[in-house]
């Protein structure tokens, strides 16, 4: 395999200063001719390889896997040449509390024309964020709310009118504008708000008052199928540790699949595909299903202090001021056998890889010497289980947001071979795509939107908990336009991912693997952030963007 050679990334960064300086006008600052080292492929596999190894048991916080991860970490981190960067300390204690259902009784659904008894797993899917040692919902009434939404701000309200305190909601996953074609209607047409990520919707139907919420999975507004939620949610969850333990949060969070939902429907007498039409319209109606509903379980619960892992090359100038790197180390741990028996969920392709590239920038940049700016890196924990790491952090920065000029978030390096393309998670949200967009040039290839913003890749990743806070977080992906095949092959490499691999035991490493395309992706993670730890610009969201003002805010009393 051709290695990427110092000289190619300092002629592409040669080129970028000029290309900057003719281009004042894109909001780049221009950022003087800059040398870099070779990034080390090597790095890149053996890192995956050992995260990924089943002796890593799927890299869930508080195991054994957590251990050996941050022993790896904080040894090839030190070598590389970077300093802990929580004063002389490499983490951050991340509180979390581990909750699994255990002895959990079917769910059934009475009142209706008969009665139903559905499977744990196969069938439905429940949890709890309550710190709770047993979990009874009995006869508990269950009203339909459409998408579960309640935004003032879009005129829409599905709660409109109800009580829903004690009763079981009945919820549709993504938000109504599904299944549109363009960008343009009341909830940015097709691309997915935070109102259709399920992390909203049990959010919305704790504000409400309701004893559980059930998401009804459906593989296409969800992005994943039912096996993604089977593996996902059973055996060990974690959450935030709270004061109150959850007894703010609904009793019982669940999904059901989309087969058996219709089968709840038609037993209260109803058409599911007719009240999915109907849920999309502005003015809809919550139904009450005149249906009850009970499910009960025992907990196993763990308090414990997972951590983040935080890295710093200290700036030679400006060190005051940060530029951000951050990959999730976390995966499932033991999870649904396959039908081999494998039950280790190694999360090769996700996240060991974003890790590994964290280790192969933390080298490159520390090689290369200090900018002006320091550059952070920043391993979190507990990605899978709703951004509990990257969130912690933004919530208790040991570094000031204000003074974090901006990051790049790495989650899941596509191992298709090279590109034409990369696909932005966000794409035309911030002033970064400017410095995407240039350290793109001399590759000869473009940024493009991702293809399908209805999956709300937006909001699964830890980009957004520093977004949430203001700071300009860029999010790319490996192109799916590869240069051998084109869109038709990095379509097929990138569906059968999703459809056998996402959150499955297969998600593991092959020696085999094309690095091409990965090695090409890192080039430009280095360069963008060394633009960034180098120039005197201080990037933005583009004006009307959601999170602007926070930032713009946040400045003004740095």
């Amino acid at each position: 395999m051709k290695k990427l050679l110092p000289a190619v990334l300092a002629a592409s960064l040669l080129s970028l200063s000029a290309c900057v300086d003719d281009d004042m006008d894109a909001g780049i600052a221009p950022v003087p001719p800059t040398s870099a080292p070779e990034l080390s492929l090597e790095t890149m596999k053996d890192i995956t390889r050992e995260l990924s190894s089943d002796e890593f048991a799927g890299r869930a916080p508080g195991t054994v896997g957590e251990e050996k991860t941050l022993a790896l970490l904080t040894e090839r981190f030190a070598a590389a040449g970077i300093a802990p960067g929580n004063g002389d300390s490499w983490y951050q204690d991340v509180p979390l509390l581990s909750i699994e259902a255990q002895n959990v009784s079917p769910l059934t659904i009475t009142g209706g024309g008969e009665d139903l008894s559905l499977a744990y797993g196969p069938e439905m899917v429940v949890t709890t964020y309550r710190e709770q040692k047993k979990i009874d919902i009995v006869d508990s009434d269950m009203v339909f709310v459409g998408y579960g939404v309640n935004a003032p701000e879009r005129g829409w309200n599905d709660y409109e009118g109800l009580d829903v305190k004690g009763k079981t909601v009945v919820i549709l996953v993504n938000d109504p504008d599904f299944g549109t074609d363009s960008l343009e209607g009341d909830f940015g047409g097709r691309a997915m708000t935070y109102y259709g990520r399920w992390t909203y919707k049990y959010e919305e139907a704790a504000r409400q008052g309701a004893a559980a919420a059930l998401i009804v999975h459906d593989t296409a507004p969800a992005s994943y199928g039912w096996n993604v939620v089977e593996s996902s949610w059973s055996g060990p969850q974690f959450y935030a540790q709270s004061e109150n333990g959850g007894a703010d949060q609904t009793k019982v969070n669940g999904w059901i699949h989309k087969d058996v939902a219709a089968r709840i429907f038609a037993n209260a007498g109803l058409d599911l595909a007719a009240q999915m039409a109907a849920a999309k319209q502005k003015g809809f109606k919550a139904v009450d299903l005149g249906l009850k509903a009970s499910v009960s379980f025992e907990n196993t619960m763990m308090r414990m202090n997972s951590k983040n892992v935080i890295g710093i090359l200290q700036g030679k100038s400006r060190p005051d001021e940060y530029v951000l790197y951050t990959a999730h180390w976390d995966h499932l741990g033991i999870c649904k056998p396959d039908a081999s028996g494998d039950n280790i969920c190694n999360g090769a392709v996700d996240n060991a890889t974003g890790t590994a590239a964290l280790v192969a920038l933390a080298e490159a940049h520390a090689k290369a010497g200090a900018p002006e700016r320091s550059i952070i890196f920043l391993a979190v924990t507990a990605e899978e289980s709703g951004l509990l790491g990257s969130k912690h952090y933004a919530e208790n920065p040991v570094y000031p947001l204000a003074k974090t000029v901006g990051g790049v978030n790495m989650d899941a390096f596509l191992i298709a071979g090279p590109a034409k393309n990369v696909v932005v998670v966000g794409k035309g949200k911030s002033e970064l795509d400017n410095y995407l967009e240039a350290a793109l040039t001399n590759d000869g290839r473009i940024a493009e939107a991702e293809p399908t913003p209805e999956a709300g890749y937006y909001y699964r990743s830890d980009h957004f908990s520093f977004a949430k806070k203001g700071v300009p977080m860029i999010y790319f992906d490996g192109g799916e336009d590869l240069v051998d095949g084109g869109r038709e092959a990095g379509k097929k490499i990138a569906d059968d991912y999703r459809a056998n691999k996402y959150h499955a035991p297969s998600d593991e490493f092959d020696a085999d693997w094309d690095w091409t395309g990965v090695m090409a992706d890192l080039r430009v993670y280095y360069t963008v952030a060394r633009m960034l730890a180098t120039t005197e610009d201080w990037p933005n969201w583009v004006e009307g963007d959601e999170f602007r003002a926070i930032r713009d805010q946040s400045r003004a009393g740095s």
